[in-house]
């Protein structure tokens, strides 16, 4: 079910994008934005520059930090389930950034659209976490612990559990997609 909302929010984000007029600027003046945020420059600087290293391991913290920590799992621990909220949001924010709305972006969009599914997935699985986390507060009799208290921290246990398999994938994704965007994306223009 997490895998259905957050892609098709990708997707139907893509496709709308691609439909409507003037929505693809709105999200390019919003990944903007984003990435016009302290500490980013970095990320983009070293793409700029060619740097392959420094890309993949600040696209991995960025990715790490951002869109896994503060935008997924750490709104969860206060608020039920926002993160779930908040990473199909991102999705579909996402979706607004990648719409390929003229040929060219369709074409440079082909090698990224690996990259970009398999680094979802680690923002899927820590969305997993922060249901298991609530599902394990809310039915913590049912896991047979003693109070709900004892359900969350169980629950943040369980979410812990899943960080080095979302770690794995973004740090993948962040060198393939440093190779992909520095190498391969000028072929294509």
């Amino acid at each position: 079910m997490l895998n259905i909302a957050v892609y098709g929010a990708l997707a139907l984000m893509m496709i709308v994008t691609v439909l409507v007029p003037g929505l693809h600027e709105r999200g390019t003046a919003d990944s903007e934005a984003f990435t016009n945020l302290p500490g980013l420059s970095v990320v983009i600087d070293a793409y700029v520059e060619g740097d392959v290293v420094t890309a993949a391991l600040a696209t991995f913290v960025a990715n790490l930090l951002f869109a896994a920590l503060l935008t997924t799992t750490v709104p969860s621990l206060v608020v039920p389930f926002l993160g779930v909220a908040a990473t199909v949001w991102r999705a579909g924010a996402i979706g607004m950034w990648l719409a390929p709305t003229t040929p060219e972006a369709a074409l440079v969009l082909i090698p990224h659209a690996p990259v970009v599914l398999i680094e979802f997935q680690a923002y899927v699985l820590a969305t997993l976490g922060t249901v298991i986390l609530w599902r394990s507060t809310f039915g913590h009799r049912r896991r047979g612990l003693p109070s709900a208290w004892a359900g969350y921290r169980a629950g943040i246990a369980d979410t812990v559990r899943l960080y080095p398999v979302i770690i794995a994938v973004l740090f993948l994704t962040a060198v393939v997609e440093a190779v992909e965007v520095i190498h391969i994306a000028p072929l294509l223009h």
